[in-house]
């Protein structure tokens, strides 16, 4: 099975896909962060759910912020102590920065709040509102086709789905990032087979800045995800790798490039100082 991390990482560089199925059992540090993000993110959105259900009308900005974010800190504590021997250089800051983005989250999430409960509106009114139905972290896989992936949410509204994309790095300038526009393309396809329900947009939730990008879904990303998946099924399953161009950006923020062989001889020298 092709696994839509797969997918990404192939757009990010086709040798990725094979450090990441010769090292299967390798967790570098990038890679635990990824979890405690997910995690946490995963966590803040049912604690400040629970936290809107008290709140009125009369809160000010200030009052609304305090009470979603009240217990934020302790659950990142409990997360915090239980990574306490992985393998990561500076952990403490890595919460640091955590805990701020999810602080910025929270006073986004306020201010909708407020203009929800001065409309008269009630705390669980509020938290239906902006917190509809959805699964999360949802496993999903197609047999027949041979792909499998994990998809961070999706929303039910009025019976349509909208797979949402969670993002902890920023977005570019302009647009969004091809890779993300793809593994939305994945995940609908995978949510349209399965459930048997058009996708007519899906997500991504940029969490350091608090927005979400739509990504319309049409036959021509549809068509470029289909390609990109037959590249990398002739890549896993023939062994044709495709050629690519070392880029020292990518390279010197890739989870494998201490052990990868293209890292070690193109850059040499030029690459640790970069590092």
């Amino acid at each position: 099975m092709i696994t839509i991390s797969n997918i990404r990482e192939y757009l990010y560089c086709p040798e990725k896909v094979n450090l990441r199925l010769e090292n299967s059992e390798i967790q570098t540090e990038a890679m635990i962060v990824g979890k405690i993000f997910r995690e946490a993110y995963m966590g803040f959105n049912g604690i400040v759910q629970k936290n809107i259900w008290g709140l009125n009308g009369d809160f000010s900005i200030k009052k609304i912020l305090n009470e979603l974010f009240k217990d934020i800190p302790e659950f990142l504590d409990t997360i915090h102590h239980r990574y306490h021997e992985e393998g990561i250089d500076d952990r403490d800051r890595v919460f640091e920065i955590l805990k701020e983005d999810l602080r910025f989250n929270s006073w986004l999430i306020a201010l909708k709040t407020q203009k929800i409960l001065r409309d008269g509106r009630t705390g669980s009114e509020a938290v239906d509102i902006l917190f509809p139905p959805c699964f999360i972290d949802f496993q999903i896989e197609n047999r027949e086709v041979g792909l499998v992936g994990r998809i961070d949410k999706i929303e039910i509204i009025d019976g349509v789905y909208y797979p949402i994309k969670i993002q902890r790095s920023p977005p570019p300038l302009k647009g969004l990032w091809e890779s993300d526009k793809i593994q939305i393309a994945a995940y609908s396809f995978l949510i349209e087979e399965e459930f048997n329900k058009d996708v007519p947009v899906g997500f991504i939730n940029y969490v350091k800045t608090g927005s979400n990008k739509p990504v319309p879904n049409s036959s021509m990303l549809n068509d470029k995800f289909i390609e990109v998946f037959n590249e990398v099924s002739s890549m896993i399953y023939d062994g044709n790798t495709p050629e690519f161009h070392m880029n020292i950006n990518k390279c010197s923020s890739c989870e494998f490039s201490e052990i990868c062989e293209y890292c070690k001889t193109e850059f040499n020298e030029d690459f640790s100082i970069r590092k």
